[in-house]
């Protein structure tokens, strides 16, 4: 309408010139062309974002980043940015939308650099600190807010400093107010003890009581922290904890022996301080465990190349990787001053584990394991569990042979601690892969179900039953597989579960399907009959529940054995009185007497051999 029109003509143009400032100062701080500015306003999302920040009070920040793609991307926060360039940002000095007069007064604007960390502590250190340190600032103010002021400005500038070296993985020691005055202390000459200035002495034991915590929580800090915190880390995470631990004992120990932090333990140690050994102690224990993590690093370092090996490979591979694994451990634990103690052994060997079960997850692939064709996922399950269990056996051999590690008349400490602290969890997923693979074989079995023919005078109508059991089944396997979850994580109790009742309901088709079994058994109208009744079921009377039905059905195969060789007999007495009475026997028609006299034999001899030969591949008690 005009009316609209109208008031959209009076809008825009505040809008457009409140954006053009905004505009102007980014293009200008990040040296972009105008052209990326209007890439940026043309999405809808930046431009909400944009309009939000000038015409709503309660938004009071608005930070403009550079993406890796180049493009302008504004946020209203801070932690809305994480470019790797430099970005800008706008703050209101006041809760209130802006407007065109008003923005250059209740704008607050500046760069903000990719690393705020490194821009604070730069600001604090060449900025803030010169500033409120000098003195001559100070001429107009009392004297005990002058030094409450450098006091803390002082802490403000440790905090950064330790914060600082915290990112980057180091302990950065600060040094105590007042450190550059230690240098030029002088000793009164009467009595020895006291310095002119007791303030310096002060900073310096405040200073030691500050180290003594930083170094204490570095020294108190264990590599089995992420096993005892529930997560599942691999050995790397072993690797990298000791050398980077070997990395900041090592920063401390050069700080520790700085000519400064020197001369400030010859003051505390000339005035007598009680924090003198107290200082010498932290340092004789920072070079204990820097000795410890050299030593430990040194030992680790081969391991490094054969855990990536098994990170690499194939998981059917990894067999070859195991043996040299376990060996090169045993030389770590024979052979290091250090790492031989069963808390640091047991925290590898759980790490390790947490390795092969997660290089087994991702070869056996959860998701596609019980909805993909049976018989390679059976393949894949039957080799993950040779190689745990391999891992599993060459650990016992290795515990039992660690007496051929000794060298030069030394004693090989034994691993005496139970298995049950380094395998619970690997034991518990080997459970969980053999649940897998009964639950795969379980299908193997019933799907051959399908296939199943039974003949004899009920034959139709029991292979009507069996093709039932099979549709049945099929809808119960389909209806378990088609789970969403993931039936390799041991945290998931809803498999557990759902395994339970799929194993009652294949325990009742085993049960029905043992007595079709029976039926069809007690039908057959022979001995070859009830053979090819066995041959027919094949694996499935294999399967406990239908083999509890089986081997009470398997006594009559012996009595109709029996029958067979007294059948068998008869026809034998009468071929040999027919011989003896009349001179010769009946024999195959068009044959000699002696050649046909052989061949009746040969039947007759395999007509008893041929059910006796079936017996031996009958599994019965």
């Amino acid at each position: 309408s005009p009316e609209a029109d109208a008031e959209d003509m009076d809008e825009s143009p505040a809008e457009d010139k409140r954006l053009d400032v905004i505009a102007d100062y980014v293009l200008r701080t990040l040296k972009l062309k105008q052209d990326r500015w209007q890439k940026c306003v043309s999405s809808e999302d930046n431009r909400q974002v944009l309009q939000e920040f000038v015409d709503k009070a309660e938004s009071r920040t608005l930070v403009v980043a550079v993406t890796a793609a180049g493009l302008l991307q504004p946020a209203a926060s801070f932690t809305g940015s994480s470019s790797r360039n430099k970005a800008v940002y706008f703050m209101k000095r006041s809760q209130t939308a802006l407007s065109p007069e008003s923005m250059r007064d209740n704008l607050v604007c500046g760069d903000l650099s990719y690393a705020p960390l490194d821009q604070f502590s730069a600001l604090v250190e060449e900025v803030v600190a010169p500033l409120l340190s000098n003195s001559r600032n100070h001429t107009e103010w009392p004297q005990v807010v002058s030094q409450d002021i450098l006091r803390h400005v002082h802490s403000l500038k440790t905090g950064v400093f330790v914060v600082s070296g915290q990112v980057q993985g180091k302990t950065l020691l600060p040094l105590p107010a007042g450190a550059e005055r230690v240098e030029q202390a002088e000793l009164e000459t009467e009595k020895r003890g006291e310095v002119v200035d007791k303030s310096i002495i002060h900073s310096l034991e405040s200073a030691v009581i500050e180290w003594s915590h930083q170094i204490r929580a570095v020294l108190k800090k264990d590599s089995s922290e992420a096993l005892l915190e529930g997560r599942n880390p691999t050995p790397h995470t072993e690797l990298l904890f000791w050398k980077n631990r070997y990395a900041d004992l090592e920063c401390i120990h050069s700080q520790l022996k700085s000519p400064k932090v020197n001369k400030m333990a010859m003051v505390l140690e000339a005035v007598e301080s009680s924090y003198s050994p107290a200082f010498l102690n932290m340092q004789q224990d920072v070079l204990a465990a820097l000795e410890e993590a050299e030593d430990i690093c040194t030992y680790l370092r081969p391991l490094q190349c054969l855990f990536e090996d098994i990170e690499n490979v194939e998981f059917p591979d990894v067999r070859r990787q195991i043996a040299p694994l376990m060996h090169t451990v045993c030389l770590v634990w024979a052979n290091s001053r250090y790492y031989n103690t069963p808390g640091r052994l047991i925290v590898l060997l759980q790490e390790t584990c947490n390795l092969l079960i997660q290089q087994a997850r991702v070869y056996l692939v959860a998701e596609e394991l019980l909805k993909g064709e049976v018989s390679e996922s059976l393949l894949k399950v039957q080799t993950s569990l040779e190689v745990l269990q391999l891992f599993r056996s060459t650990y016992d051999e290795c515990r039992a042979n660690l007496s051929q590690y000794q060298r030069n008349g030394s004693i090989v400490r034994p691993w005496d601690f139970s298995p049950l602290l380094v395998f619970s969890g690997f034991d518990y997923f080997i459970k969980r892969v053999k649940t897998i693979k009964e639950i795969l074989l379980t299908a193997v079995d019933l799907l051959k179900l399908e296939k199943l023919e039974i003949g004899g005078v009920r034959g139709r109508a029991l292979s009507q039953q069996v093709q039932l059991l099979h549709q049945e089944f099929m809808d119960i396997y389909k209806f378990f597989t088609e789970k969403s979850y993931d039936c390799l994580d041991l945290n998931n109790r809803e498999f557990e579960g759902d395994v339970r009742e799929f194993k009652l309901k294949v325990d009742d088709t085993d049960r029905r399907l043992g007595a079709i079994f029976c039926q069809a058994f007690d039908d057959a109208s022979g001995l070859e009959h009830a053979f090819k009744v066995l041959d027919m079921f094949g694996s499935l009377l294999e399967r406990p529940l239908v083999a509890a039905d089986a081997l009470d059905r398997y006594p009559n195969l012996v009595f109709m054995f029996d029958k067979e060789l007294d059948c068998c007999k008869v026809l034998y007495n009468k071929h040999i009185q027919s011989a003896e009475a009349l001179g010769s026997a009946s024999v195959n028609k068009n044959m000699p007497p002696v050649a046909g006299g052989l061949r009746w034999a040969q039947d007759l001899q395999q007509r008893i051999q041929t059910p006796f030969s079936k017996f031996r591949h009958l599994t019965y008690p």
